[in-house]
């Protein structure tokens, strides 16, 4: 059975990302395979180490693993830590992948951060759950709350402590990189004392502990626009986590997720509904008042309307996102069969039918027809003769 991913990298189920981070860092460096040559126990676990934080420092995979295991992160948990020397054009790429980017570089900040420069924030994804109304007319003003890391306001995001600031790191000597050998090549790589800063906090901030960054829910407002489907993604610019040592922020997705309608069924930007009629209207024609989102409307229906028949309302479907106007509202109809009649009505109708059956349309329904449809015991007896 495959260990836990924060057993392995030694941390809580609510550790940030900067502890997860270090965590890993210690790992990697203790059971990497040049400090351990020969030593398949250690390569095995550098290469769960590797696999836990590869889904931990990941905020989609970390919330799939939180909620279904192993088997919320399907393949990226199910086979460990696989590295295919084939991606790569040659050598210096090999390296410059483990090393310069992806695990390793996401472990150090290569890719997003600079010497002495700083480390955007992390992109923030939010699922909201929105009514059928909201799509068709938007929402001018909507607020949610969302858990993210924002800039420490004791140090103002420098992760120093008061009357401090930060030095030269010693290792790189300000560089961010130092040089590594591997085999015969030597390359220049993140300095992981300083994680390619350049610099180093000797008296870290007592609130963030040097991270220039804490845990906060904050509220965000912004504005639902008409035709937004399920699924859709709504990008806003500066909401995501903050930066580290000056880095930009990152960005908020919101994910929308719609309501059913009990009413209404959506086709892109056209809606569909069925609509009830009244059999007389069918035949004789006429104008039928039937209602839309957007309020009352009139359905002109010629004389002899087949009761499968589905008519268009134009532009009066859901708004278009790019677009002037909006989708069209199909009705299907349907005969309205009354439940009763009047004395009156029911004399009308029986000459009508008579008429069809004098004019051969129909054919008279028999006795036993009659019987089954309702269950006299007349029909009943005539059976058991």
């Amino acid at each position: 059975m495959k260990r836990d991913y924060y057993e392995i990298l030694g941390v809580g189920r609510e550790a940030p990302l900067d502890e997860i981070k270090k965590a890993y860092r210690k790992l990697a460096m203790q059971f990497h395979p040049d400090q351990n040559p020969g030593n398949k126990e250690a390569e095995e676990q550098f290469k769960e180490a590797a696999e836990a934080y590869a889904i931990l420092s990941d905020a989609d995979k970390r919330r799939q693993y939180d909620q279904f295991g192993h088997a919320g992160v399907g393949n990226n948990g199910g086979g460990g830590f696989q590295f295919d020397p084939n991606q790569f054009a040659d050598f210096q790429d090999i390296f410059g992948g483990i090393f310069g980017g992806g695990i390793f570089g996401d472990l150090f900040g290569a890719g997003r951060r600079r010497a002495g420069g700083g480390e955007r924030g992390s992109d923030l994804q939010y699922t909201l759950r929105i009514t059928f109304q909201d799509t068709l007319f938007g929402v001018d003003s909507k607020e949610i709350e969302i858990p993210r890391m924002e800039s420490c306001g004791e140090c103002k995001g420098s992760g120093c402590a008061s009357g401090t600031s930060p030095q030269v790191c010693p290792q790189c000597r300000g560089n961010g990189q130092v040089a590594v050998r591997q085999a015969f090549l030597q390359m220049y790589v993140p300095c992981p004392r300083c994680e390619g800063r350049g610099q180093i906090i000797p008296s870290p901030c007592g609130t963030c502990r040097g991270g220039g960054r804490v845990h906060k829910r904050s509220k965000v407002r912004f504005r639902i626009p008409a035709g937004v489907d399920r699924g859709q993604r709504l990008r806003i610019q500066g909401e995501g986590e903050a930066g580290t040592s000056g880095g930009g922020p990152g960005d908020l997705f919101i994910v929308f997720d719609v309501e059913n309608d009990p009413q209404y069924e959506r086709d892109g930007f056209d809606l569909h509904r069925k609509q009830e009629v009244p059999w007389a209207l069918l035949v004789l024609g006429g104008e039928l008042p039937v209602k839309t989102p957007y309020g009352n409307d009139t359905l002109k229906l010629a004389s002899g309307t087949q009761a499968d028949k589905v008519v268009k309302l134009p532009n009066a479907g859901v708004p278009r996102l790019r677009g002037a106007g909006r989708g069209d509202l199909y009705l299907h109809l349907r005969v309205a069969v009354p439940q009763k009649l009047s004395a009156g009505q029911t004399e009308l109708v029986r000459r009508l039918l008579d008429d069809e059956v004098a004019s051969g349309a129909v054919t008279e329904p028999s006795e036993g027809f009659l019987s089954k449809v309702f269950g006299g015991e007349k029909g009943k007896k005539k059976k058991n003769r």
